[in-house]
């Protein structure tokens, strides 16, 4: 859970008070709140290693990130949306950067002269919520032809004067209530079912690379 500062629109760690659930950021929002906090969002997504490289290179590549524990390009496609019919635009995205040649990649920014070319980019796609076909069409992609592709979404609490960005992996297998998480995040309690264990961060969940995602 991060905090998102109103004043520097950077993500830090959260801080006492009431909670109130808020609606999903925008898409303008959520992308600007992001790429000023890459760092912090993806630990959050359990990609510690991964440094933002680019931003908005080709279109529905909104974020383009370089794993530095595997050598991997990442894309992230971003929506305050729902994203069934994003998914298109997505998977686009994640093709035109498999296809770029050496010369292209280094172009983007020298930490992708890493990337083996014609390699294919894991994708991450963030939503405000998901229609149960989308997840179903990325369970398939990641089963049954390998692609590396994750879905999370992205929901608001209000905790006293400041909002928190909650992200979570889906499909869930447990829901989970917000304000309980909160609170045991917050007091070091024994977390609910379906949150992490103590210790672990929010993305803890995420498979080691070459894992599928679903």
């Amino acid at each position: 859970m991060l905090r998102i500062d109103e004043t520097s629109k950077t993500l830090v760690a959260p801080q006492a008070g009431g909670l109130v659930a808020e609606a999903a950021p925008d898409r303008d929002e959520l992308l600007a709140l992001v790429g000023s906090s890459f760092e912090a969002f993806a630990a959050e997504l359990g990609m510690p290693h991964a440094k933002l490289v680019a931003q908005e290179p080709v279109p529905g590549a909104d974020l383009v990130a370089f794993d530095e524990s595997d050598g991997r390009a990442v894309v992230l496609h971003v929506t305050g949306d729902t994203v069934e019919w994003q998914l298109a635009r997505a998977l686009g995205a994640a093709a035109e950067v498999a296809s770029w040649d050496a010369a292209r990649l280094a172009e983007v920014s020298e930490a992708l002269q890493a990337v083996v070319p014609g390699d294919s980019p894991r994708l991450v796609v963030l939503a405000g919520g998901y229609d149960p076909r989308a997840l179903a069409t990325m369970k398939w992609l990641s089963r049954h032809h390998g692609i590396e592709i994750s879905a999370f979404s992205v929901s608001v609490l209000r905790f006293g004067a400041e909002r928190l960005l909650s992200v979570a992996r889906e499909p869930r297998e447990h829901a989970t209530d917000p304000a309980s998480e909160i609170q045991w995040m917050l007091t070091g309690g024994s977390a609910p079912e379906g949150t992490p264990a103590e210790g672990q961060p929010a993305g803890a969940s995420t498979p080691p690379p070459g894992v599928p995602a679903f």
